[in-house]
């Protein structure tokens, strides 16, 4: 029996130097180097799917002295976890699908794919992609696996309808009548697209074809700076009225600044409509 035992043992180290040994687990057991023998202990972990593992020579020594296995000469043994590669195709297909959801309003494209390393997972091939929002061009791709986490660089390409100047737009001048909808690579828009336009004005002067976008323009004033309007002072249930001058351009609901022309003190209200500023007396 024993000499059965150890022809076992140097049986294995001989297909185990000619052959790759797959393992379900993390771990390479004991057991998996030494099927016969009773003990189950870890001998490596931490393996990712797909990841090979040489239990060398050296390795093999310590092993064998360490649980006193007797007249096994040692060699080498490759050990690889099970798991399911992930190519370029099925990864694209799967950023692609992501991508939908994030951005249902435009045409996204998956131009080119540099995996560096192969890329393992379980036999469901089930993973996680991490997106950056917002980003297209050259784009750093995260993907989880569940037991390590990489990167890959992917080409994005995203196409959209969004407003551009029809002609150069002056500043302070109304936008909405000076645009119009254009299919833009939105790796070359800087900015967010305001879609929009209606009540903004230009804060710089817009060259004719440049996106229009949240950078460029604001929303028109209901009120221009310097315009005469009524201030409210308000104390429970009385009023006081007084005469004044915005010392801004003001909109409706927001907090501005106002001159009483009589005193030629500076206060602050919130502007409203019918042109009254309303100072609230705490």
């Amino acid at each position: 029996m024993r000499f059965f035992a150890l022809f076992i043992l140097l049986l294995f180290f001989a297909r185990a130097e000619a052959n790759v040994i797959i393992v379900d687990s993390e771990c390479i057991t004991l057991r998996d180097i030494f099927p016969n023998l009773p003990i189950n202990d870890n001998v490596f972990c931490g393996l990712d799917y797909g990841q090979e593992k040489v239990i060398n020579r050296q390795m093999a020594v310590f092993i064998i002295n360490k649980y006193k296995i007797a007249g096994v000469s040692p060699g080498e043994a490759t050990f690889r976890r099970k798991g399911a590669e992930v190519n370029t195709d099925r990864f694209k297909e799967d950023i692609k699908n992501q991508l939908t959801i994030m951005y249902p309003d435009m045409d996204v494209e998956v131009e080119e794919i540099r995996m560096t390393r192969p890329f393992y997972v379980a036999d469901s091939m089930q993973y996680k992609i991490d997106i950056p929002a917002n980003r297209f061009g050259n784009v750093s791709i995260g993907v989880d696996n569940g037991v390590r986490k990489y990167s890959f660089s992917v080409l994005l390409k995203a196409y959209k309808e969004i407003y551009v100047a029809s002609g150069l737009i002056r500043k302070g001048e109304d936008v909405a009548s000076k645009s119009t909808l254009m299919r833009m690579d939105m790796g070359k828009v800087h900015g967010d697209p305001v879609m929009k336009l209606k009540g903004y004005i230009a804060t710089m002067n817009i060259p004719a074809g440049r996106p229009i976008t949240s950078g460029v323009i604001e929303k028109e004033p209901d009120a221009l700076k310097d315009s005469n309007v009524t201030i409210v002072y308000k104390s429970g249930n009385l009023e006081i009225v007084a005469q004044g001058r915005l010392i801004e351009d003001a909109f409706e609901g927001k907090i501005v600044r106002v001159e009483n022309i009589s005193s030629g003190k500076i206060i602050r209200g919130e502007y409203a409509s019918g042109r009254k500023v309303i100072v609230n007396s705490r």
